[in-house]
């Protein structure tokens, strides 16, 4: 196994864990980190830097409860590492969402400088409190 997709594993078991200091040690200075969707998802958006990156761990611990992230295959070409899996967690609204994900994890010096999160953010926009009561 590459030591990318180690140290991808090693983010993933760090967020099981809660440890967002153990996935930020991985995480570049000037990161760009995208998780495309709706603004009403506090989660999403395009952060640039530690410290906006950080934002999108704390919109995840705002609307999330009980989040499980199972990666099962990884994908290693060069400098990137994909991963793809399931996500799921439990809304403020109440509802269970469960969503296909896929990351790209772009290295440069063995920290990651680019990351891209997809998955089905209507499901989540359809979670969401206003639009669960609707």
């Amino acid at each position: 196994m590459s030591d990318l997709v180690q140290t991808v594993k090693d983010m993933y078991a760090a967020f099981g864990r809660g440890d967002i200091d153990g996935i930020m040690r991985h995480v570049a200075d000037d990161v760009s980190w995208e998780a495309e969707g709706p603004a009403e998802l506090v989660f999403t958006g395009i952060r640039n830097g530690k410290q906006e990156t950080l934002r999108f761990f704390e919109g995840i611990a705002q609307e999330h409860r009980d989040p499980k992230l199972e990666m099962t295959e990884f994908v290693a070409s060069g400098n990137s590492v994909a991963a793809f899996g399931r996500y799921e967690a439990t809304l403020k609204s109440g509802r269970r969402v469960d969503s296909p994900v896929g990351h790209l994890f772009e290295f440069r010096d063995g920290k990651v400088a680019r990351y891209v999160n997809l998955l089905n953010t209507a499901a989540f926009v359809e979670g969401t409190p206003a639009r669960a009561g609707a």
